[in-house]
């Protein structure tokens, strides 16, 4: 009968996306609660917890995309303990972190710091409404290209991460409802074709 239990629990703790991924610098208290008015586990201090990743493209190279949470960056000094959320999208593929929050009814704001690696990659920044299984059209709020912070794996090119902020309003969405903000990554590049994100917040 032990064993009956414990299965259960492990499964329930993967799928809120709580497990550990060698990034020791959750704060005491536990991990938060997620959907609510603002963006949640804004600087990845909690693991994925709360952040949905999503491949939609595998590409031509296998294993592909993928979604690490590292500490450090050598060209960007800023994020040595600094846990931040990378998306490796090289020969074609493609994904997208996602976070569902309340809407306030009001035009509201989403910010995040990005940067990339070697090869330049493709974000493109959107809001889908309504979400779960009635799941609506996604607005894109923005297409672009990070700063790419290497000119080789060794070499840092001296660019630096860029902080992207949008506002929005849409009436359809009601004081209350639940949207989602979608960070879509894709590059036809193959060395070190990532994007980068930190600090990703809303507001008000």
């Amino acid at each position: 009968m032990k064993y009956v239990n414990v299965i259960p629990l492990l499964a329930l703790a993967l799928l809120a996306g709580c497990g550990s991924n060698g990034v020791a610098h959750a704060p005491i208290g536990g991990p938060p609660a997620c959907n609510k008015t603002n963006l949640i586990n804004t600087g990845f201090n909690f693991d994925w917890t709360c952040w949905a990743r999503t491949p939609t493209k595998p590409g031509t190279l296998p294993g592909f995309p993928t979604f690490t949470l590292k500490t450090s960056d050598s060209c960007v000094p800023s994020q040595e303990g600094n846990p931040f959320a990378a998306i490796e999208t090289p020969a074609g593929s493609a994904g997208y972190l996602s976070q569902q929050f309340i809407d306030h009814g009001t035009p509201q704001s989403v910010s995040f710091r990005v940067w990339g690696g070697t090869d330049p990659v493709t974000v493109t920044v959107g809001i889908v409404y309504p979400t779960g299984l009635l799941e609506g059209a996604e607005t894109i709020l923005d297409t672009f290209t990070p700063p790419t912070v290497r000119s080789s794996p060794t070499t840092c090119s001296g660019n630096a991460p860029v902080i992207k902020t949008y506002s929005f309003s849409r009436s359809d969405f009601g004081p209350g409802s639940l949207i989602e903000l979608r960070i879509h990554v894709t590059s036809n590049g193959v060395n070190d074709a990532t994007a980068n994100f930190d600090d990703l917040t809303s507001s008000p």
